[in-house]
């Protein structure tokens, strides 16, 4: 359970720890194995924030939800099994992105974190409690595979609501985590809706067809 912040001494929020991460880097590229390395310590929430924070953004290139989706539902998955720390092979450790495409997704995504941080603090701890984490982890893994899929329209909706659900981790702040169950709930009915309009018109389109 994360400590109450004094005014003494505070954890950096998530977007400070963002922002010392990517800012800080020297170097022209950053391995992936670097970027678990700084995030893991806060936990998996900082981690998954990360990755869905550029599907959440309207600048996100065509694809990115697919590549996204799959390692948020695989950390998701580590979470509810009881890991201490995200695990991922070492090929995709070794791996590097341009520091500066991950500074673009920092401070792209800063205006919304920052605002959301404002309201952020530790509350309703029957929702923010080992079980209860273990629920939103199978959750936020749902949502991970669901980002993954083709269905049009449902990208930005899945990814507000592993935002949410990652920032209520994160600040251990159950009303936030709340928020994006509803809103993930939301997200799945909208994906099932979203999947029946397409099978119905890729059906008439298949009939016309033959």
């Amino acid at each position: 359970m994360k400590k109450h912040r004094s005014s003494v001494f505070r954890e950096p929020t998530a977007a400070e720890t963002l922002v010392v991460m990517a800012f800080g880097w020297s170097e022209e590229r950053i391995s992936i194995g670097a970027i678990v390395d700084m995030l893991a310590e806060r936990g998996f929430g900082l981690l998954i924030l990360l990755l869905a924070l550029p599907t959440c953004l309207p600048i996100a290139p065509p694809g990115l939800s697919a590549i996204a989706g799959f390692p948020i539902a695989v950390i998701a998955l580590q979470m509810v099994g009881g890991l201490p720390r995200p695990w991922l092979p070492k090929r995709i450790l070794a791996r590097t992105i341009a520091t500066e495409d991950l500074r673009k997704v920092v401070r792209g995504g800063l205006p919304v974190i920052g605002r959301m941080e404002k309201v952020l603090k530790p509350r309703l701890p029957l929702l923010t409690g080992p079980m209860a984490e273990r629920m939103v982890g199978i959750l936020i893994a749902l949502l991970g595979l669901m980002l993954a899929s083709p269905i049009p329209f449902t990208n930005i909706p899945i990814s507000f609501a592993i935002l949410f659900l990652a920032l209520g981790l994160i600040e251990q702040d159950g009303l936030m985590t709340s928020i994006g169950i509803i809103g993930g709930i939301a997200a799945l009915g909208f994906l099932a809706y979203m999947s029946v309009l397409s099978w119905d018109a890729l059906s008439g389109w298949l009939g016309g067809a033959i």
